[in-house]
């Protein structure tokens, strides 16, 4: 009994999926690490980051879920990106602790958040404009 290559192709791509997934755990709790060093002024533990990471993104798919139920429309969109972001401040907040081993404060994990959401763009858009010109280049000479 052979498989057929429609299987093969789909398994091929929910590989590709899974390596993309803990690619970007791995490099979300290397962004995180950095934020933190820029705001509190000492790298926290990788494991922590990581830690962090994951339960902010579980978190996240949870409150993502409670917002589309009781909301509808454009509102639950800004609504749930404001609430990642204080899930994310508030995990920050928990995990991510100080040299001296007392939590930040949640103005400092906001802030963290913050430098987070904004490497991560940064980082997007360069990933971004890779792919356009990996691509793009493709398609002019293919």
């Amino acid at each position: 009994m052979g498989t057929s290559s429609l299987a093969a192709l789909a398994g091929m791509g929910l590989f590709a999926m899974l390596v993309m997934i803990v690619v970007g755990i791995l490099v979300a709790a290397l962004v995180l690490s950095v934020a933190f060093r820029l705001v509190v002024g000492y790298m926290p533990s990788y494991l922590r980051a990581l830690g962090a990471v994951v339960l902010t993104w579980i978190a996240g798919v949870v409150a993502m879920i409670i917002i589309g139920m009781v909301s509808s429309g454009g509102a639950g969109g800004v609504l749930s990106l404001i609430v990642q972001f204080l899930v994310g401040a508030f995990v920050v907040n928990y995990l991510l602790l100080s040299q001296d081993g007392s939590q930040i404060g949640f103005g400092k994990a906001c802030v963290v958040q913050v430098i987070y959401l904004v490497i991560f763009i940064i980082l997007a858009m360069i990933f971004a404009a890779a792919m356009a010109m990996f691509f793009g280049g493709m398609m002019l000479h293919g």
